[in-house]
């Protein structure tokens, strides 16, 4: 992942680590007690690594492209299933995991599982999956996440490179309303319906890395609105997240849609509305309201949990 961390300059540095500060001391507590098991003899501590270079995205460019205008059946029935038209495909480029054959590839991409886990986790290849790429403003891919579709023993979403980029990041300039959701179909739901002017970015994961916060608050927004999904995990994150974005005095505000599970069921699915967002201030009590069986199950065996979890 370093590979794809800028330069940055002896100030940037001193922000970014107030903001690494920020993150732990308000994680420190919002996940108090909080710990995942994982038996060592599950994982392969000496499995070789793969050296990716952004060069190396870059020039798969064109097969991401080639896997937007491949897509399969089955993977187009999945997408329109949640709620996507043909515009909302050919606007995001989704693609056919299926498309790309070369297991070189597959690996560069961050499609297969990584070799550490991969006694106990498949690549999840089986049943197909989308791609969902991330270009920058010269049309390069510089990031991708890849839904598996087959139900067991894998990963949901695995990526390129984690915890750095954020889709629609490039869309922000100084002084927009900034709406934030955890998934990038999340994001691509609510490109249809927030106000006019508003952006939306997504951070691919449960909760937001110190430098996706650095470079979201270096773009200068009025006011970013973050988006809870509807369970532990999105309360304690969205409160998380709020608090980063105070100490570094932007206003922020948590808002989730109580009657659906994420923004892309209720927006697409569902046929609801922005209007049916409701603000929220929360607190230990609304988060420890929402707990569910991903967190009864961390304090197992975490691995075991993910091999039999249907998605």
């Amino acid at each position: 992942m370093s590979n794809f961390i800028p330069k940055y300059n002896e100030l940037e540095l001193l922000k970014l680590n107030k903001i690494e500060k920020d993150v732990r001391l308000f994680q420190n507590i919002y996940n108090k007690n909080r710990q995942i098991e994982i038996e060592l003899n599950d994982i392969n501590i000496n499995a070789p690594d793969y050296y990716v270079t952004p060069n190396d995205i870059k020039e798969r460019t064109q097969l991401i492209l080639d896997a937007h205008n491949n897509l399969t059946e089955i993977d187009y029935k999945y997408l329109i299933n949640r709620g996507f038209n043909d515009d909302d495909i050919k606007r995001a480029k989704f693609g056919s995991i299926s498309y790309i054959n070369d297991i070189d590839d597959c690996n560069i991409l961050g499609i297969t599982t990584h070799p550490i886990m991969r006694n106990i986790l498949s690549d999840g290849l089986e049943g197909g999956g989308i791609i969902i790429p991330l270009f920058n403003k010269d049309g390069f891919l510089i990031n991708a996440a890849f839904r598996k579709l087959s139900d067991l023993n894998k990963f949901k979403y695995t990526h390129t490179t984690m915890d750095i980029f954020m889709w629609g990041l490039d869309n922000v300039n100084e002084g927009d309303i900034v709406w934030v959701v955890e998934g990038i179909l999340d994001k691509y739901a609510l490109d249809k319906v927030i106000p006019k002017g508003d952006k939306v970015v997504s951070i691919s994961a449960a909760s937001m890395a110190p430098i996706q916060f650095f470079n979201l608050i270096n773009k200068k927004p009025k006011q970013v609105n973050i988006i809870c999904d509807n369970d532990m995990v999105g309360f304690r994150t969205g409160a998380i997240a709020q608090k980063v974005f105070f100490s570094n005095n932007i206003y922020s505000y948590t808002f989730h849609f109580p009657n659906s599970k994420d923004t892309c069921e209720h927006i697409l699915e569902k046929k609801g509305s922005i209007n049916d967002l409701i603000e929220m201030r929360i607190n230990m009590r609304m988060i420890n309201d929402h707990n569910d069986d991903y967190e009864h199950r961390l304090n197992m065996n975490f691995f075991n949990y993910l091999k039999n979890r249907k998605f």
